[in-house]
């Protein structure tokens, strides 16, 4: 395990191989252990790094950190490339971090040589009125139980609920091997701060097209409303788009078929 300090926080990172810099961004529940596999997978041609965002993983907390949101992830997003030191970077994020990596991307394009998101959550994308409407009555079925948890105070029954409605399947998180049962766990406690984050920067369809980086958008074919939703609008705002829906798979898939999830990246970055 890799660290850099930046701005009062200490970043843990991991790296694998060699060549054109690829940074890997989690989204809930997860920390750099998520990527793990996907950057040995990648290791033979390029340098692949994962690192923890702040509040996630198993570091303690400082009461002076700024509030949890996608502002803060994106400054240290754009503060950890910098001090990497690796020149410009591809960038890879799933569902939460897609609007990090977006809002990093848009702000710091010089910093960057790509973007692959799959499955972003935010929806200040969607244009059309009908899959706004779509999207809000999708993610407030998603969310609803999810808060009601965490305002009792259980954030493992939160993440619980949190995992079953992203994957579609009851029980999941029992279904999972115990390194990944282990990193949700450990970053179940980040729930509380994540129904309560500050409100993301507006990135609407006009910040996505002005962005002059190659950007990819992918999205599984089983995976609920208000991911779909969100990853069809995406796509259709970027200019220089990339977009795939992978069939028979839903939200969780990164994690579920790491080494199929590689090759997807490997397909976008040739």
């Amino acid at each position: 395990m890799n660290q850099i300090e930046l701005d009062g926080a200490v970043f843990d990172y991991i790296e694998r191989g060699g060549g054109e810099p690829v940074v890997f961004v989690h989204g809930a529940l997860g920390d750099c252990r998520t990527w793990i596999r996907q950057c040995e997978a990648l290791s033979g041609r390029y340098r692949a790094v994962s690192y923890t965002q702040r509040y996630f993983g198993t570091r303690e907390w400082r009461e002076d950190w700024p509030r949890f949101g996608v502002r803060l992830h994106a400054d240290d997003l754009i503060g950890f490339i910098d001090k990497l030191g690796a020149g410009r970077v591809h960038v890879v994020a799933w569902s939460y971090g897609g609007h990090v990596a977006l809002t990093a991307a848009a702000e710091r394009p010089d910093l960057l040589r790509s973007v692959l998101v799959y499955e972003p959550g935010f929806p200040s994308y969607v244009t059309d009125p009908d899959d706004l409407q779509a999207y809000t009555d999708d993610a407030n079925l998603m969310f609803a139980p999810i808060f009601a948890a965490v305002k009792a105070g259980d954030t493992v029954s939160a993440m619980r609920v949190l995992l079953d409605a992203s994957s579609r399947r009851r029980d999941y998180f029992d279904s999972q091997p115990a390194e990944t049962q282990r990193i949700e766990l450990d970053n179940a406690r980040t729930l509380e701060l994540l129904v309560e984050q500050s409100a993301a920067p507006e990135l609407g369809c006009e910040e996505l097209a002005g962005i002059d980086l190659p950007i990819g958008i992918a999205h599984g074919e089983l995976t609920r409303p208000m991911f779909d939703i969100v990853s069809r609008a995406a796509a259709g705002c970027v200019l220089k788009g990339w977009h795939t829906t992978v069939p028979g798979v839903g939200h969780m898939w990164p994690d579920e078929e790491p080494l199929a999830f590689a090759e997807l990246v490997s397909d976008f970055l040739s």
